[in-house]
């Protein structure tokens, strides 16, 4: 029933946004939608969210889809992928609990094996903002450990099949991995992970225009260095209110090995205001006590696409003077590069499934 009422209220607000020759000339890009409906589970990686698990989920998902025409060098490299804005819409096992999960994200979905508009393998990341319906509150709900706050990051992988079923139609089908959580902004925060596969329908409006194929090019410089920080907020527990400044300063050397990746490796140096409840030098100011500081060593890869990379690292401590959550530590997330100097850093730092805080910074390339 939801998901018609969104279907039409979809319809109706943007109709009557496009005249008839504005809809021609969207449609004329290749440009189509696809709706899915999925089942699955929530991964209970802690026991306190595993006692609350009454069934399985659903899911319902819905999104507009962009193809691309070779006009960036890149397009080639992954075989024309996908790109697009989507809706998705989960319950969480236990409506009075958790609730359900509202997303709006911005997705990218590139073919591995067959032509973007045949059949073909595909892989999908998506980013985006979520709405749960219901989270801590030590009054009301005092039972919901996972989430801690109405407003959260959305993080989605996929692996699709594209079966074509005639010029315009497609049948699809995946198997997707989902988090959610608010980095630690407002505890609890030990996140939901769902685990879901989907059947759906995607339907594009005209073929796909003629593509451009590009000259091949070179890698300008291959060895590189860069320099990010990164701030944020976070909170302790959930019995403490407040927020807590949190950063990451990060010294990197990345290899570019094709215009696709580069690999890396570098050193973190973390600053957590949260770490004060650990700390026996509470009569020094936060800034210069060095038991608030963590230094760790980090390995990585960058997913590259054209200005905007998916960055994946895994890092151990080297230096931890007071309680971490683990040993191991990992940063998922992007990087926009603009005239290939400046960096944009949006990333998530973890502690295996439990996010630590969202890293909010700026950086700069040196060759």
């Amino acid at each position: 029933m939801f998901c018609k009422r969104f279907i039409i209220f979809f319809i109706a607000l943007v109709l009557p946004f496009l005249s008839k020759s504005q809809f021609t000339r969207i449609a004329d890009k290749g440009i189509g939608f696809e709706v899915d409906y999925g089942y699955g589970f929530i991964m209970p990686h802690h026991q306190s969210i595993e006692y609350m698990l009454e069934d399985h989920i659903q899911t319902f998902d819905f999104k507009l889809t962009f193809p691309t025409y070779g006009n960036k060098y890149w397009n080639d490299l992954y075989r024309y992928p996908y790109y697009g804005f989507g809706f998705y819409r989960l319950n969480l096992g236990n409506d009075e609990v958790f609730g359900k999960v509202n997303a709006l994200y911005s997705y990218v979905k590139v073919p591995f094996i067959g032509d973007s508009d045949k059949a073909n393998l595909s892989w999908q990341i998506a980013f985006g903002a979520s709405y749960i319906s219901d989270h801590f509150d030590i009054d009301e709900n005092p039972q919901n450990l996972a989430i801690g706050s109405n407003l959260n990051i959305y993080v989605d992988f996929s692996l699709q099949s594209r079966i074509p079923l005639s010029k315009q139609f497609s049948l699809m089908n995946s198997v997707r991995f989902t988090h959610v959580s608010n980095g630690k902004v407002k505890s609890p925060n030990k996140g939901l992970n769902i685990l879901s596969g989907s059947l759906g329908i995607y339907y594009q409006f005209k073929e796909t225009p003629e593509r451009v194929i590009l000259e091949t090019q070179t890698i300008p410089n291959k060895n590189e260095y860069l320099v990010v920080y990164a701030g944020a907020i976070k909170s302790k527990t959930r019995y403490e209110p407040g927020y807590y400044y949190a950063s990451s300063l990060v010294f990197d050397f990345n290899r570019n090995y094709s215009f696709k990746g580069r690999w890396g490796a570098g050193v973190d140096i973390f600053f957590d205001e949260t770490n004060d409840q650990f700390s026996d030098n509470t009569e020094k100011a936060n800034i210069v006590n060095s038991e608030l500081y963590q230094i760790g060593l980090h390995a990585g890869h960058d997913l590259v696409m054209g200005q905007l990379s998916l960055v994946f690292n895994v890092g151990a401590y080297i230096y931890a003077p007071v309680y971490v959550d683990a040993p191991i530590y990992s940063r998922v997330g992007l990087r926009y590069r603009i005239k290939d100097k400046f960096i944009i850093n949006y990333t998530l730092k973890s502690h295996w499934a439990m996010a630590s805080y969202i890293e909010w910074g700026i950086g700069y390339v040196f060759n």
